[in-house]
């Protein structure tokens, strides 16, 4: 996804590690997903519960699909600009639906910890959820689009279909969006992780909820700091041709992939 194109022998390098690490990562996202419906109804007994599993699910099944049309995108970077465009446009979507849910999911937290906000009904919270969480992503996608594709600028070709750099800054429509979340998400890890530690769980939190509480917690924690520490790299690879810094960012995006898998598949089986 970077701007920069590198050589023959540099790029097969990272298209070893990428695909290895997403054909891993994409195995462990479906085989969540088929535990997730299996035991849907013993897990989702409160409405806590609930909103957690379908926050995951929802991150899972957009890392899933993203990952798809990037693998699309490689194979038809040379086929001419529509193709591209199209796989392009979803994976930024997608992406972005994964940081929003991501982002959705540590401001519940923080609404159950520190308001102790239980009275919305689920279908309200779930109404919210799914317009914040694809219809943002939509809004920002949509408008890159409209913005950049009449200068030919939406697309990069060189080295894989992603938004451009060098002509327009598209690629600004996905880094300043996801690094935004993540900075919330630690904001509110921080918050959480101290009202925690000073007062315990609100006693208002039913007794059932705690517990789904905690584990929110924990997968906030887990995931945010390795978003950012991934997503630090992104923007190396937008300033530095560095082929180092590339490998590093290739090797934690796939493994941001897959420990978001294995992190969720623990959950649910811990559940």
């Amino acid at each position: 996804m970077s701007p920069f194109t590198l050589d023959k022998i540099q790029a097969i390098i990272l298209d070893f590690i990428i695909y290895l690490g997403v054909g891993i990562s994409m195995g462990s996202l479906v085989l969540c997903l088929i535990i997730e419906i299996i035991i849907w109804k013993l897990v989702t007994r409160n409405d806590t519960s609930y909103v957690r599993h379908v926050s995951i699910v929802n991150i899972a099944v957009s890392l899933l699909i993203a990952d798809i049309c990037f693998i699309i995108g490689a194979h038809v970077v040379n086929k001419g600009e529509s193709p591209c465009s199209t796989a392009t446009f979803f994976m930024h979507f997608f992406y972005l639906a994964l940081f929003f849910w991501m982002l959705l999911l540590a401001l519940f937290l923080l609404s159950r910890i520190i308001m102790g906000f239980s009275r919305m009904t689920k279908e309200a919270m779930m109404g919210i959820g799914f317009t914040a969480g694809y219809g943002a992503p939509l809004i920002i996608a949509v408008i890159t689009v409209a913005s950049t594709a009449g200068n030919k600028g939406y697309i990069q070709q060189d080295y894989n279909c992603w938004l451009n750099w060098n002509k327009t800054k598209a690629l600004l429509a996905f880094v300043i969006p996801a690094l935004m979340t993540v900075a919330i998400n630690l904001l509110v890890l921080i918050v959480v992780l101290f009202e925690m530690l000073r007062r315990g769980i609100n006693a208002s939190i039913q007794q059932d909820e705690k517990q789904p509480l905690v584990i929110i917690a924990r997968c906030v924690a887990i995931l945010t700091p390795l978003f950012a520490i991934t997503w630090g790299f992104g923007i190396g690879t937008m300033v530095s041709s560095d082929f180092g810094i590339h490998v590093v960012f290739a090797f934690l995006n796939s493994l941001q992939v897959f420990l978001t898998a294995v992190e969720s598949l623990e959950r649910r089986v811990s559940s």
